[in-house]
């Protein structure tokens, strides 16, 4: 609070200097002003929600809401805002029930969408239901256009008023928010366990590995736990949304000499590696682990597209598939993979 205050109190500061020298202001001071006095304002708004809601005051009543409506509702209500930064908005909104607090659930939307508008000019909103566990899933996609990406200096990752805000109310409702940021582009993934579920006559691990042999056990790989070895946040975001459909644990480490030292601490179900962090280091861990268990199951990401290499059983090849195809071909490959060590 005290960061984004610090910007409107100098202007307001300033502007009381000019005026005590000239005795009067232009309308750009006048314009500064009603500038700044709105930004105090809106932390002073939300400063009072995030405490209401860090203290537990709001009591909830839970609803059978319509999330795509009331998304839909959210972003006309910020249509003057959009065009006054001319963001530039795509939509893909499917059909998602939810059972949530109203007045919690609109004031989520309203701090997703505004945190969402730090990074740049263009917003992909897409709504869809995960498969398994089968959930509501709001992602919110952020960039800035190439002009303007290349005129302005990079900013640091910061966490903002509207940031806290938006993950205390998501902890109230039980709605997870995850973020991935870089100096062009930010992804906010909202996740509602409390979906109203139509699985239509199919389980949900059919639906998301179409293996029908793991139909009589839905949920046995859950808990199962996968270390991921890679630098690259966007990998890792992509890798994180596969593991939660499928109800996997996860651990990330930068480097293979960070790996080693995690399999020292507690041994995984299997390791992910991107390709472009593979070295000696990581082919002499594979080998000890793979005389441990001949069956230790390996994934590499490779950066080359159209790459899918299923591992055969009881031999030294790794599984390989494509960072462009992991949302499609990475869930039936963990399956497949884990299936060795069940």
């Amino acid at each position: 609070m005290g960061a984004e205050l610090a910007g409107p109190v100098a202007t307001m500061e300033y502007i009381l200097q000019e005026y005590k020298r000239k005795r009067t202001l232009t309308d750009n001071h006048m314009r500064l002003l009603k500038g700044a006095v709105a930004a105090t304002r809106q932390v002073a708004m939300q400063s009072q929600h995030l405490a209401r809601v860090v203290h537990g005051k709001i009591k909830q009543s839970h609803e059978r809401l319509k999330l795509d409506d009331l998304l839909r509702s959210a972003l006309n209500d910020h249509a003057r805002q959009f065009q006054a930064r001319g963001v530039e908005l795509h939509q893909s909104i499917r059909p998602v029930e939810v059972i949530v607090d109203p007045g919690l659930l609109t004031a989520l939307l309203d701090a997703a969408i505004s945190w969402s508008l730090t990074v740049g000019q263009k917003l992909m909103v897409s709504l869809d239901m995960k498969h398994w566990p089968q959930h509501g899933l709001l992602i919110f996609k952020s960039s800035q256009s190439i002009a303007a990406a290349a005129g302005e200096e990079s900013r640091p990752e910061t966490d903002s008023l509207t940031w806290h805000l938006l993950q205390q109310i998501g902890v109230a409702m039980g709605v997870s928010a995850e973020r991935v940021r870089s100096d062009t582009e930010a992804i906010l993934m909202l996740e509602f366990p409390r979906t109203v579920q139509q699985l239509e006559g199919l389980t949900a691990v059919e639906i998301e590995t179409g293996y029908d042999s793991l139909q009589s056990e839905p949920r046995a790989l859950a808990g199962h736990r996968l270390l991921v070895v890679t630098e690259d946040e966007k990998l890792v975001f992509d890798i994180k949304m596969v593991a939660r459909g499928m109800s996997l644990e996860m651990d990330v480490v930068p480097g293979p000499m960070q790996a080693v030292r995690a399999c020292e601490l507690e041994l995984p179900h299997i390791i992910v590696i991107d390709e472009r962090v593979r070295n000696r280091i990581f082919d002499e861990l594979r080998d000890d682990l793979l005389r441990l268990n001949p069956n230790f199951p390996f994934i590499e990401i490779a950066i080359a597209s159209n790459t899918l290499e299923i591992a055969s059983w009881m031999t030294e090849s790794m599984a390989r598939v494509s960072r462009d195809s992991l949302r499609s071909q990475l869930p039936s490959i963990l399956a497949l993979e884990l299936a060795k060590t069940m």
